[in-house]
């Protein structure tokens, strides 16, 4: 499967009109020359890396150079699937298929080697005057600039052809605050300031030793500072305090005209509230976020899984149907929930009440198990109460792996869905899994208890929101151009099903249809138009571009190369 990433791109401009309306382009007279990459390298201290592909080490050839060491792609094959992998390479990203699948590990040398959607150039910026620098020169000499922490990255973000790349993985400074003092907040309790750089696990780990957590990702590895909390960020602690961006205090970033600022409630009050759902990559390169934090609780955690029954499906699915149906009883008691479901499979790893015990949740759980039982489904559950949230987090929570073909798509289903019908919603669920997809469902009612604040641009439909299943689609790498288009329409025909049974709602920008035609009213809503404004004042002539982003259907992507539409 080659280029399909560009074949969807394709438009009509012609090569007569790109000069003018085009990002520059490598081997095109627009393209800065070798003196003006040298200058940049010498400003940002040597920091300036030629991309090249994780990958390449398999391949005997990567743009006429030989770059084939079968010692060093043993061990880049061995870790391919590992998430490490991908954070720590300058343009490593956890799905192969954002990177147009160009340049895989392979037992055949002779496989072509390109750098597909990896950007030209990046940046290791490890301070501000790095990440000013790069901006400055994305800007004045009109190259597509892309933004990358971790490369955990569901929409293709993290890449883009013919780009410079600002890598903010290295800004790992951390300060925790006992009492928070600003004029901008009335606000005076406990907060910490991380650097872009830090990931979930790592912020559990470091805020555990203070006996403080913050709202964020389930996934481990997923960098906080971009575009998880930018775009809303929930997580499992969601329940009782809202989204991660609720609880943002400020941002220090750098904007389009490559200067370093402020974003507060007082300071670039409309920067501040685009940033906090606004979705990531459209608004600058944030270096630091300051949030609040809050005293670790103990929590418990329950792992039920139904036991499928070739012989009877139905009960299978009947089961299905009873937890959904208890869902809204579990988001009033502040509970979180992530399970698996395939065809054959449901695991509920796990059922989180933060600060219950195992009889409180057991009690909780009770009518579940009982509905259960008289049914008939097959089951078996166990509960275990955990010290602190670090302690139940590391038990609960699995791994996530990297190096697949995967897209994914999502939908938001709110309260009022699952309390008029939580059938069809169940139904909708089967038919997805029937049709060769894989769900990750969350349980998560951020509205319940800490609330979508009025004054972030999330998306509306979070304030009542409470499962969100996402929907995934794997590849194997060797599909024809039209297995491909197949693939998007099957979950395009998924999104129909889940529309219709969650009519006014939308999806989550982090987690969606990058290719769905309604984005910009599925992933937004209603702040989109507010959206819209900001980002022209502040970004005008469209120094900050990723797909799906606020403003990107101002520009259209042809063969790769970044232009107006």
């Amino acid at each position: 499967m080659l280029h399909l990433l560009s074949i969807l791109a394709l438009t009509g401009i012609s090569t007569a009109s790109a000069a003018s309306t085009c990002k520059s382009y490598p081997n095109t007279p627009s393209w800065p020359s070798r003196a003006k990459w040298d200058s940049l390298n010498s400003t940002v201290s040597g920091r300036l890396i030629a991309a090249i592909p994780p990958a390449a080490s398999c391949h005997k050839k990567f743009k006429n150079t030989s770059t084939y060491d079968p010692v060093k792609c043993e061990l880049v094959t061995a870790n391919w699937g590992e998430q490490d992998s991908s954070f720590n390479h300058p343009v490593g990203v956890l799905w192969d298929f954002w990177t147009n699948i160009t340049c895989l590990p392979t037992t055949n040398p002779e496989e072509r080697c390109s750098l597909g959607t990896y950007p030209e150039y990046v940046i290791n910026a490890t301070t501000v005057e790095n990440v000013q620098a790069g901006v400055n020169f994305a800007r004045l000499n009109n190259v597509r600039l892309v933004i990358k922490n971790t490369g955990h990255d569901f929409m293709g973000k993290s890449t883009g052809a013919g780009s410079l790349s600002i890598w903010t993985h290295h800004f790992k400074e951390i300060e925790i605050i006992d009492s928070y003092s600003d004029p901008s907040t009335t606000y005076n309790g406990s907060a910490v300031t991380l650097g872009s750089g830090w990931q979930t696990a790592s912020i559990y780990n470091a805020l555990d030793v203070v006996g403080k957590v913050i709202v964020g990702g389930e996934c481990a590895g997923v960098g906080f500072s971009g575009g998880y909390i930018q775009g809303g960020g929930h997580g499992p602690l969601s329940p009782l305090h809202g989204m991660a961006v609720d609880n943002v205090l400020q941002f220090k970033l750098v904007t389009a005209d490559g200067l370093y600022k402020t974003a507060d409630a007082h300071n670039n009050s409309d920067l501040f509230w685009a940033l906090r759902g606004g979705g990531g990559s459209s608004w600058g390169v944030v270096t630091s976020v300051t949030v609040k934090t809050f005293p670790t609780p103990m929590v418990s955690g329950a792992v039920i899984e139904l036991h499928y029954d070739q012989t009877t499906p139905e009960i299978f699915w009947e089961g299905i149907n009873i937890f959904h149906s208890f869902a809204p009883q579990y988001a009033e008691a502040g509970i979180y929930g992530y399970y698996e479901i395939n065809a054959n499979s449901f695991l509920l790893k796990p059922l989180l009440a933060t600060g219950k015990t195992t009889s409180e949740l057991t009690e909780i759980l009770s009518p579940l198990f009982t509905s259960l039982d008289t049914l008939g489904v097959p089951y078996t559950a166990n509960i275990t109460t955990y010290p602190t949230f670090l302690s139940g987090y590391n038990s609960l929570f699995d791994g996530e792996a990297a190096g697949l073909n995967m897209f994914t798509s999502s939908r938001l289903i709110l309260h009022e869905h699952v309390i008029a019908n939580h059938t069809a919603v169940t139904q909708a669920f089967r038919l997805t899994t029937e049709a060769g997809l894989g769900i990750i469902g969350h349980l998560v009612a951020p509205g319940q208890f800490g609330g979508v604040l009025e004054e972030t641009s999330l998306n509306p439909i979070w304030k009542t929101g409470l499962l969100l299943p996402l929907y995934n689609h794997f590849w194997l790498g060797n599909e024809t151009d039209s297995d491909f288009w197949e693939g998007l329409d099957l979950i395009a025909d998924v999104d129909a099903a889940f529309k219709e049974v969650s009519p006014g709602s939308g999806t989550y920008v982090n987690e969606a249809n990058a290719y769905d035609p309604d984005w910009a009213k599925e992933y937004y809503g209603a702040s989109y138009e507010r959206l819209l404004r900001i980002k022209k004042d502040v970004d005008p002539h469209g120094v900050f571009y990723a797909r799906t982003a606020v403003g990107s259907e101002l520009w259209a992507e042809a063969n790769g190369r970044l232009c107006r539409a």
